[in-house]
């Protein structure tokens, strides 16, 4: 049977012909070997929409990028992520989400030459520009002018699968940079359930994971009573709000132990938890190797 996803590619002003096509090319042979279908539209425009998306891609520039001169743009990522869109961008793209203030003050990417007048035109912007693409539950941002290609198979991966990600890389004899990180389960919860409520308290923990939340918190974000809450958050996501934080911690625990040399203990204080030998037991349990042995056979070489 196959599943068909409708994905954009919002091809703004001065957005390049080549990336434009060239996601066309990749996702388009990722749907010839899938079940599952990525049903891609080229947006001109950007007027309010019927169509709720799965994705919508903002694909780099060859110049600068002005968000502020296309308020359109920004009101139509807003609207989507509201609907539980996946908003993307490579390179200067990353101007129309800062633009839409979607980061929620975390960690993103972008062309390391764009770093500057970025910081400057958003001042609250958090950029790491030494890694290539940062992932989040409704938020993809890559890096530099070619990193299209990293994004395309990212979401390849994410809709469609591993193997089919990785097999498109091979057809198309790039490198499929992260495929060492897709050998555990990842926790990508599902977004598009259109519970407003609940994902208004998706994003919030999604910003706030750190924090010493509770069930009664996340119920105050999204203005349901405590039971309510509980029940439709457990109905749209599949998890109760506590198991969701859960897999929510450990799955930036995983970034951590893969990307950065910080020890143990400090990622267990880093993701929300103030105990480490109970940290290091759930982490067992969730990602079925201790963090140790989870960094001993899947860190990166150059982890900072």
């Amino acid at each position: 049977m196959i599943t068909r996803l409708p994905v954009a590619i919002l091809a703004y002003p001065g957005s390049l012909d080549s990336a434009v096509l060239g996601l066309q090319d990749i996702i388009g042979h990722a749907n010839g070997i899938s079940d599952t279908v990525l049903d891609l539209a080229v947006l001109n425009t950007f007027q309010p929409h019927p169509e709720r998306y799965a994705a919508l891609i903002l694909p780099p520039s060859a110049g600068p990028v002005f968000a502020e001169e296309v308020p359109q743009i920004s009101d139509f990522l807003v609207g989507q992520h509201r609907t539980g869109a996946v908003v993307c961008s490579a390179c200067t793209g990353l101007a129309f989400i800062a633009e839409a203030d979607l980061t929620g003050g975390r960690l993103v990417t972008t062309h390391w030459g764009l770093a500057q007048h970025l910081r400057a035109a958003y001042p609250g912007l958090q950029l790491d520009t030494d890694q290539l693409l940062i992932e989040y539950s409704d938020l993809v941002t890559a890096g530099g002018l070619m990193a299209w290609v990293d994004l395309a198979l990212a979401l390849i991966e994410r809709f469609q699968g591993h193997d089919v990600a990785l097999e498109t890389a091979r057809h198309f004899i790039v490198e499929f940079k992260r495929r060492d990180q897709r050998r555990f389960h990842r926790f990508l919860p599902e977004l598009r359930h259109g519970d407003q409520a609940v994902l208004k308290a998706q994003h919030h923990l999604e910003a706030r994971y750190r924090d010493p939340l509770t069930v009664r918190d996340m119920a105050e974000v999204s203005g349901l009573p405590g039971r309510s809450f509980q029940r439709r958050f457990k109905t749209a996501t599949g998890l109760s709000p506590q198991a969701y934080l859960q897999e929510l911690r450990i799955e930036r625990a995983r970034v951590l132990l893969i990307e950065t040399k910080t020890s143990v203990s400090e990622i267990c204080y880093a993701v929300g938890y103030n105990d480490p030998p109970s940290f290091i037991r759930l982490f067992g349990r969730l990602a079925g190797l201790t963090p140790r042995a989870f960094r001993e056979q899947f860190r990166r070489k150059n982890a900072r």
